[in-house]
C-alpha cells in the first residue's frame, strides 16, 4: 500500500495494475493473489489511507506550553497535511465504475470512523482551552475541520488559499473587523 497510494493518488483509477505491481516491486500476478481484482486493491488503499492514527497522535502530540494561536497553527498544518493526502484518493472512488457490488459498506465505515476519530482528537486539544472558547470543543473542532478541509480542497485555486495564520485568525476573531458588528 505504501508504494500504491502515491501511485493512485496521482494517476486515479487509470493506474494500471501492472504500473502498481511495479511501484510496489512485485509481480502483477502477486497483487491478485491478494485481491480478487484492481477495485478491491483500491478500496484497501483508500481504507489504509484514511487511518487517522498518525494523525491523532500528531494532534495529541502537539506541545501544551506553546499559545493558543500556536497550538491552532499546528493543528491546521496537521489537518491540512491529511486533507491534502487523503482527498485525491477519496475521490478516487466517484471516478470508479461500480460493477454489481458497489463499493463496500467497510469503506464507508472507514471513512466516518476515521473522520470521527479526528474529530475527538481535535477537541481534546481545544478541550483544554475550553475558558477561552465562546462555543463548545466540539463545535469549534467542526468549525475548524470545516474551515481547514475546504481550504485544502483541491479545486481551490492556489492564490485563493488561507495561509495558517490566516485560517487561526478567522477561527478566533471571524472575518469582520473589530468594533464593526452591531
Amino acid at each position: 500500500m505504501a508504494a500504491v497510494i502515491p501511485l493512485i493518488a496521482e494517476k486515479g483509477a487509470a493506474a494500471t495494475t501492472a504500473e502498481m505491481a511495479g511501484a510496489a516491486g512485485i509481480a502483477e500476478g502477486t497483487i491478485f493473489r491478494a485481491f480478487p481484482d484492481k477495485e478491491a486493491l483500491i478500496h484497501e488503499a483508500v481504507k489504509v489511507a484514511m487511518d487517522p492514527e498518525t494523525t491523532r497522535r500528531a494532534l495529541a502530540d502537539i506541545d501544551e506550553s506553546l499559545p493558543f494561536e500556536a497550538q491552532l497553527a499546528e493543528a491546521a498544518r496537521v489537518l491540512h497535511d491529511r486533507f491534502s493526502r487523503i482527498t485525491a484518493i477519496v475521490g478516487i472512488l466517484r471516478t470508479m465504475p461500480h460493477h454489481h457490488r458497489g463499493p463496500p459498506a467497510a469503506v464507508h465505515r472507514v471513512v466516518a470512523e476515521s473522520i470521527a476519530t479526528i474529530s475527538d482528537a481535535l477537541t481534546e486539544l481545544l478541550e483544554r482551552h475550553r475558558d477561552r472558547l465562546a462555543i463548545d470543543p466540539a463545535r469549534a473542532a467542526a468549525a475548524f475541520q470545516g474551515l481547514v478541509s475546504a481550504n485544502a480542497h483541491p479545486l481551490a485555486a492556489p492564490e485563493e488559499r488561507l495561509s495558517v495564520d490566516e485560517i487561526v485568525s478567522i477561527l478566533l476573531s471571524g472575518i469582520a473587523r473589530p468594533g464593526t458588528i452591531n
